[in-house]
């Protein structure tokens, strides 16, 4: 495994991790002209069930277990008016719950991760499903077992009173971000086209989906699976260039690995140890194989690179690795996959970067 999400990294980090159709929760960024159904990334509103389990988990954070971390957050709620319409809730809505409803909520928590409650929601084909629906899952399914009764209680309490008022308030708040986002790139925007044509690569096996989806949070991002799908909570104030690049990592990594897994790449990569600082640097990084890690620089550095030639940045920015920025300016200034494979540009790279 070459890496695993964290619920508190940060989304560069973690994201390591988008043809434009309107849905009714969000914008499906890509279809391939050989299967309508095929969809690489898919940028949309937070689902009801995930913002169920998320947003009284959040409650929970804000108001008994992490209130220092989460009442430092006021400074931003102070500036943006619409943050301030969530942030707010967090609090007005812990203050008007009795003694026992909060007990309810400890009890919870002290059980369950939010995060596996919305995965197994997911992975049951219960992503968009109603209240009433969520409820009758929590009722029958296995994953639920523990405080079943206490669940069944809370959540249809909490739904019908809190959660799903709130999540229709903020719906729209959330749409126009999702729309913000979607509207750097063109209008019918072929994403795979696009990655092929800038990586002279073309792969033969269909390209599983990412699945953004934008939420209040500020604090936290979660990660869950779909058979073979990605999908991950993007945080309120991520901005849509960050979003991009972070889509174009997650989306660029099946054109690495086309070469990154060769032996002849594999010992070039071998040979980089020798250099004492770069692995110093590896060590701090975790949980990353050598090659693994490195991979990871060359792919964010690729995906600010991809974000620079689509006009969405004028520049790479700041790495957040070790070469990452480097690389991704290196592949600005002279890549042209017309004249070079991207493996040879790589390895030529980091030859001439570490003297190999």
């Amino acid at each position: 495994m070459k890496k695993i999400y964290f619920k508190f990294l940060s989304i560069g980090a973690c994201i390591t991790l988008v043809a434009l159709m309107i849905l009714a929760s969000g914008c499906t960024l890509w279809q391939s002209s050989g299967d309508v159904q095929a969809k690489p990334l898919v940028i949309k509103v937070e689902d009801f069930s995930v913002f169920l389990f998320e947003s009284s988990e959040e409650i929970y954070r804000a108001n008994v277990k992490d209130q220092a971390l989460w009442a430092s957050l006021r400074e931003i709620a102070g500036e943006d008016p619409e943050y301030a319409v969530h942030y707010k809730w967090l609090y007005e809505t812990y203050g008007k719950w009795d003694e026992r409803r909060r007990t309810q909520l400890k009890e919870i928590f002290t059980v369950y991760d939010t995060q596996h409650m919305s995965e197994c929601l997911i992975q049951n084909g219960k992503q968009e499903a109603g209240l009433d629906e969520i409820i009758k899952f929590i009722r029958e399914d296995k994953f639920f077992k523990d405080r079943r009764d206490v669940l069944i209680n809370f959540y249809s309490w909490y739904g019908a009173n809190y959660a799903l008022d709130h999540y229709e308030k903020v719906k729209p708040l959330l749409q126009r971000k999702v729309e913000a986002t979607v509207s750097k790139v063109e209008k019918g925007f072929d994403i795979i086209s696009f990655m092929e044509k800038e990586t002279g690569i073309h792969l033969k096996e269909e390209i599983n989906t990412l699945e953004l989806l934008q939420n209040m949070r500020v604090i936290g991002i979660s990660s869950f699976s779909r058979e073979k799908d990605s999908l991950v909570t993007i945080p309120w104030n991520r901005t849509p260039e960050k979003i991009w690049t972070a889509s174009f990592h997650v989306l660029s990594e099946p054109y690495f690995r086309f070469f990154t897994e060769n032996w002849s790449f594999k010992y070039i990569v071998r040979k980089l140890k020798k250099d004492e600082n770069l692995m110093a640097r590896y060590k701090e990084d975790i949980p990353y194989t050598w090659e693994g890690w490195i991979e990871e620089n060359l792919v964010e550095g690729y995906a600010r690179y991809l974000s620079v030639r689509k006009g969405i940045t004028r520049d790479v920015g700041d790495g957040i690795y070790v070469f990452d920025q480097d690389y991704a300016q290196a592949l600005v200034t002279s890549f042209d996959s017309q004249k070079t494979t991207l493996e040879k540009f790589t390895v030529n790279f980091l030859k001439k970067r570490y003297n190999i």
